[in-house]
């Protein structure tokens, strides 16, 4: 059985859905994302369902689709660099990153079907990406990329983690973080999820912070 049945397989299962290859024109890339119903939105059970098993990979997140686009726009902050895309979900960010000119791109998630459909949706773009579970097994890189990860309390001491051990990040958020403080804010930029659960994502301003070494 292929990856990209394997990942079907999980959402058939759980949500009576599966991947569909969707453009992304405003990042000129293609991911395998959750197909929405023919309604275009999902019912209250199929939502209800979606956030009990959630698929953090099957979608691109309005952080990450901002940090895509940032990175794109402004290129030399990772030409010739080796990256790595922390709660990499779908790869977007690491995508991104390649595109601008990125050395090496790396994803980490502790979802290996994240890793799955991180490779899978480089793939789908011509493109190569390296997977690993923890911030532990990386090899050395230039730069973490992160997107929206402090909803989970179990990350809200990663900021400060990440400051002190001096990693040169850039950070995407959906709130305004007091947790990011110390962090240089860069920019704003307005991004949605997708594909769209039906009004639940209000937070479509996304901050982005930058720790430079």
């Amino acid at each position: 059985m292929s990856v990209i049945n394997k990942l079907n397989q999980q959402l058939v299962d759980l949500f009576q859905s599966q991947l569909c290859e969707t453009a992304l024109p405003d990042l000129d890339l293609k991911l395998w994302l959750l197909e929405p119903p023919e309604t275009e939105s999902f019912s209250p059970a199929q939502v209800e369902a979606i956030w009990s098993n959630m698929p953090y990979w099957a979608f691109v997140w309005s952080s990450g689709r901002a940090l895509a686009q940032y990175l794109l726009d402004n290129p030399g902050l990772v030409k010739d660099k080796v990256i790595a895309d922390f709660g990499a979900g779908s790869g977007v960010v690491a995508l991104a990153a390649l595109k601008a000119g990125a050395k090496q791109a790396w994803v980490v998630d502790i979802d290996n079907a994240a890793i799955d459909a991180c490779e899978e949706n480089a793939r789908l773009n011509g493109l190569n990406v390296q997977g690993v579970n923890g911030l532990s097994d990386l090899p050395q890189v230039d730069l973490l990329l992160v997107g929206d990860v402090l909803y989970d309390p179990r990350n809200h001491g990663l900021a400060a983690q990440l400051f002190t051990d001096n990693w040169a990040v850039i950070w995407a958020e959906s709130r305004a973080q007091t947790r990011l403080s110390h962090y240089g804010p860069v920019a704003s930029l307005d991004a949605e999820t997708l594909p769209n659960l039906g009004g639940f994502d209000e937070h479509k301003q996304i901050h982005i912070y930058h720790h430079r070494v």
